[in-house]
């Protein structure tokens, strides 16, 4: 079995409209989600074995938390290649991956990462592919388990989502 748990980059900081799209940061708001995620991500026992994350700062600063939550457990590629990366480039990634790894996190950007939630998403995760659909806003989680030994088959319909979840509404639920 594959896991692989995708993440929206957490909301990002719009104060200074000269800043450069990928070098925007997080706001406060996105700051306390990438703490939360972070925390969830391994108390819910979906810590990766391997990460991949965008270059962009936002997509960094998102990863930051369970970055120094996992220590050097979790080796973490930033590459630039998932900023702003379409679905189709995505699955190529995802299945480019090496077998040893079991467990794999995605931090990356939308319109791609919903796109491609939508698309892995199988029969029986038909409420959640339509949520995704719906509304993926930043901080976005979703946690897929694939019945498959090798990430090359991974395909489209395939994934079983075990989680979805959208930080402002978890946190208020941590929060009741």
């Amino acid at each position: 079995m594959k896991r692989l748990c995708i993440m929206r980059h957490a909301k990002s900081d719009w104060s200074d409209p000269t800043a450069q799209d990928s070098q925007r940061t997080l706001n406060e708001r996105g700051k306390k989600s990438a703490v939360f995620l972070a925390n969830l991500i391994i108390d819910s026992g979906w810590t990766p074995d391997h990460a991949l994350c965008s270059t962009a700062i936002r997509a960094r600063s998102t990863i930051a938390p369970l970055a120094e939550r996992l220590g050097s457990t979790c080796e973490i590629d930033y590459r630039d290649d998932l900023y702003m990366a379409m679905p189709d480039g995505l699955l190529d990634i995802i299945k480019s991956q090496d077998d040893a790894h079991d467990a794999l996190l995605i931090v990356a950007h939308n319109p791609g990462l919903e796109m491609l939630g939508v698309q892995l998403a199988d029969a029986t995760s038909a409420d959640a592919a339509a949520q995704m659909e719906d509304h993926f806003p930043t901080g976005t989680l979703v946690v897929f388990e694939f019945a498959a030994d090798h990430w090359v088959e991974i395909a489209s319909g395939t994934g079983h989502v075990v989680f979805f979840g959208r930080p402002r509404e978890l946190m208020a639920d941590a929060n009741a």
